[in-house]
């Protein structure tokens, strides 16, 4: 379960639904991480309200408690997640009797709980269970990297050309025509295959390349003659980065990074990754193959998995 805050209105918003979170985070919200772990299912599920009048929302396992709410006007929006019927970690919940808006703060710590308190907020007691961590497993509702893309070749290639021309700049054809791709359609063509290749997403690896790129603008360490589209070798403490001999191999590189990061050896027979070893596999932890699992893994931003999101969520 993911915890964003909206920092002009004060309200804290809680979801299972990652394209929710990269929206919002688009719109300026911030994202805070994972706020606690839901069971899939339980016979406690946990309702979410939505006040048209003030723009907050409410969760509570209380039907009498949504009952009345949506009687008053609020808008019952369903089950947003399931309490741990074993009670295994309790969400305590605080009201603001001061404001109109994110009256309600609920988090799994009792130091947070009793800070809340102790400047006016009025603890509630606890509102429902997350799962202990010992017996969470597979982090469910997040998005897979590895596979077939959900975005055809041409659906991307579009949304390159009209990033490019929203932003007043042509492909840079003057640039990678030397290393294969003369054109946008070569150049998403180069990615398709390097990502096909290893069993990557290709829309995946196009979102990330875009905003490690700021869509070709390059402006950091990296070049754009370097053909590296991933950030490879850029780090905080300012390392050299990878360069690569072609559009092709500086995205299949891309693609066997990724591919390790979900645990798994690269499928091709040369591996052009400068950086792949067997210390990446489960890199990014309990979200091991999935976007959001890159977030302060792949780049020390904790938002740096939504980031990607965000682009791919508007091909």
């Amino acid at each position: 379960m993911w915890r964003v805050y909206n920092p002009y209105s004060g309200e804290h918003l809680y979801t299972a639904q990652s394209g929710e979170v990269a929206h919002l985070s688009s719109l300026g919200w911030r994202y805070e991480g994972i706020g606690w772990y839901a069971p899939v299912e339980s016979s406690t599920p946990v309702y979410r309200l939505y006040n048209p009048y003030s723009g907050d929302h409410h969760y509570t396992v209380d039907s009498g408690e949504r009952n009345h709410l949506v009687s008053l006007g609020w808008i019952y929006e369903g089950v947003a997640w399931y309490s741990d019927d074993n009670q295994g970690v309790p969400l305590f919940r605080q009201f603001n009797p001061y404001v109109s808006i994110g009256t309600h703060n609920y988090t799994t710590s009792k130091s947070e709980n009793d800070y809340l308190a102790s400047i006016g907020w009025r603890p509630e007691s606890v509102a429902w269970y997350g799962v202990d961590s010992v017996h969470v497993g597979t982090v469910v509702n997040c998005t897979p990297f590895m596979g077939d893309s959900r975005n055809s070749q041409e659906q991307v290639t579009s949304h390159l050309k009209a990033q490019l021309k929203a932003r007043g700049r042509e492909f840079p054809s003057e640039v990678y025509a030397s290393y294969g791709a003369a054109t946008a359609d070569e150049f998403i063509a180069r990615l398709f295959e390097a990502a096909t290749a290893e069993g990557v997403r290709p829309d995946v690896m196009y979102a990330q390349a875009m905003l490690e790129t700021g869509y070709l603008s390059f402006g950091g360490a990296v070049k754009p003659e370097q053909c590296n589209f991933c950030g490879l070798g850029a780090t905080d403490s300012g390392d050299v980065p990878a360069s690569f001999s072609s559009v092709y191999e500086g995205f299949l590189a891309q693609a066997q990074h990724l591919r390790a990061y979900s645990g798994k050896a690269p499928l091709s027979s040369t591996i052009v990754d400068p950086r792949y070893s067997t210390w990446l596999f489960g890199r990014s932890s309990t979200a091991a193959g999935t976007i959001e699992g890159l977030s302060g893994t792949w780049a020390t931003d904790t938002s740096y998995g939504f980031k990607i999101l965000t682009i791919l969520n508007s091909i």
